[in-house]
């Protein structure tokens, strides 16, 4: 952005109602931020489609020098007229539009997009987009997130020095859910030449829903056929969408479903996602590779995330794979034992802490978890504690301080020694390891939920089928964490996820993703 120099891009900035959101957005186009731009000339307009207060320029030039704010002369619903109007009065060869205002640019946008359509006059570029947070916001928001997290999270990283940071407090939005190689539904921050939004007649102004509805990927889908399906994308960037009530991204799914019926009433058919080959600015580092790669997995869970944590596993695929086939070798003392290295060592920490009086497992296999638990027990001088192992077959084993019982986990009121349990000690350390089918967690969770009291700590083991490939994994549909969400959504305050267990390594690096409850409330 300079005074000297017609700019070479202008990029107009959609606003209603971000008095939070907006400055940051604006910093982040910024030449102070921007990297490698320096021989860019462009400006930043910002729409302020009918905000209340109103969007004042005098108070965002701290911000971004020179950045000028006009106004519909009739403001509707759908920003698409006032949109199609600004562009009009913009001049620069090649125009942007942010079409959110509430979205954060990484550093390098600028500098790539103009570098791939210097090259290309009949190009356009698109780019990634991210939620911040620990899930999209269509989840995370009815989960509690919210603007007082979003700026305590904002405020943990040094995101003004360092954008790239952005990427280690978000997470892909659904509309890019194929990552970096795939193909997105719509884009924040387009990028073209203005004679081919000309050609396009800008946005359709048809449609009507609040916040424009569908018309962002009515736009990305007309711009993919007029660049030949060979559209530019970005690697390495994208934008991070903030919290801010947004129509679409926030709303509810009556509001997302009315969208939805307006594209088709317009097109006469449902929306679907382009396909093309795009071509590709820009690179990744390790980082940023990870943080846009689309997960084919996540596609398949049942339930993404629960109280503003996701229950992804902090392990790539391949990497737990190879865990796995270990972890099913592991015996001791010639028995399976079956439990992955990580949660060996996070259950020493958990015995440590709770010094458990009783702990009652579900699923003794040959008894080898048993044995291990109790040695440790002993090891830790815990000379008291007992242990009730539950099997639909026990094993037929004496071991000392351990009663092995015959239950089934899908009936726990009639099969499990409840007796023997009433009268057990507390803490209670409660392991949930039977058949990781959603009934059977449930019903073992709904059995313990009415007996467990605060302090007590209950694991639901192997949420971690949702993170490894292969067909006996997909028919457990995802049991064990849809249980874990099922119980947190209702108990209210009754359980913690204790994140220092469930985080020991990294971020859920355990085979019980955030399923490390601990009971902090009665009934």
């Amino acid at each position: 952005m300079s005074d000297a120099a017609a700019p070479e891009l202008s990029i107009l900035v959609c606003a209603f109602n971000m008095a939070r959101e907006l400055p940051r957005t604006l910093q982040s186009l910024s030449p102070a931020y921007q990297q490698g731009a320096q021989d860019i000339a462009w400006e930043v307009v910002v729409l302020d489609n009918g905000s209340d207060p109103p969007v004042r320029a005098e108070e965002l030039q701290t911000i971004l020098p020179g950045v000028r704010v006009i106004r519909p002369h009739k403001v509707l619903r759908s920003p698409a007229a006032a949109i199609n109007a600004a562009m009009r009065e913009l001049s620069a060869e090649l125009v942007g539009l942010w079409i959110d205002g509430a979205r954060i640019a990484s550093p390098g946008i600028v500098r790539h997009a103009v570098e791939a359509l210097r090259g290309d006059p009949s190009g356009a570029v698109g780019t990634l987009a991210f939620h911040l947070g620990p899930d999209s916001q269509k989840r995370s928001v009815p989960q509690g997130y919210g603007a007082a997290q979003e700026d305590a999270l904002l405020d943990s990283v040094d995101w003004r020095q360092d954008g790239y940071r952005l990427f280690d407090i978000s997470a892909l939005a659904g509309s890019s859910a194929q990552g970096w190689f795939g193909c997105i539904n719509e884009t924040n921050g387009l990028f073209m030449h203005r004679s081919m939004w000309d050609a396009l007649g800008g946005l359709d102004e048809r449609f009507a829903s609040p916040g424009g509805g569908c018309v962002n990927l009515d736009l990305w889908e007309r711009v993919v056929e007029a660049c030949g399906r060979r559209p530019w994308m970005i690697l390495g960037e994208g934008s991070f969408h903030q919290v801010h009530g947004g129509a679409a991204t926030n709303g509810s799914e009556e509001d997302r479903t009315a969208m939805r019926e307006e594209y088709q009433a317009i097109h006469g058919r449902a929306h679907s996602a382009p396909d093309y080959r795009a071509r590709y600015v820009g690179s990744l580092d390790p980082v940023r590779f990870a943080s846009g790669a689309g997960s084919p997995l996540d596609r398949l869970r049942k339930v993404q995330s629960v109280r503003q944590r996701h229950f992804r596993v902090g392990a790539p695929t391949r990497t737990l794979e190879a865990i796995q086939a270990g972890t099913l070798r592991t015996r001791y003392k010639g028995l399976r034992l079956a439990k992955n290295p990580f949660d060996l060592v996070i259950y020493l920490q958990a015995l440590a802490s709770l010094r458990p009086a009783t702990i009652i497992e579900v699923g003794a296999s040959e008894g080898g978890s048993a044995a291990w638990l109790i040695d440790q027990c002993r090891a830790l001088g815990l000379v008291e504690t007992r242990m009730i192992s539950i099997d639909r077959k026990p094993p037929k084993l004496d071991l000392a301080g351990v009663s092995f019982h015959g239950g089934n986990s899908l009936t726990p009121e009639d099969t499990f020694p409840s007796d023997a349990i009433a009268w057990s000690p507390h803490p209670w350390l409660v392991i949930e390891d039977s058949a990781h089918t959603f009934e059977a967690t449930r019903a073992v969770i709904d059995y313990f939920d009415h007996r467990l009291r605060p302090g007590d700590l209950m694991v639901i083991e192997d949420g971690v089928v949702a993170d490894l490939e292969g067909e006996v994994y997909r028919r457990l549909d995802d049991g064990p964490n849809r249980a874990v969400a099922e119980l947190l959504a209702r108990s209210g305050g009754r359980y913690e996820i204790d994140a220092d267990l469930c985080d020991f390594f990294g971020r859920n690096v355990t085979y019980a993703p955030n399923a490390w409850l601990r009971r902090v409330q009665d009934d």
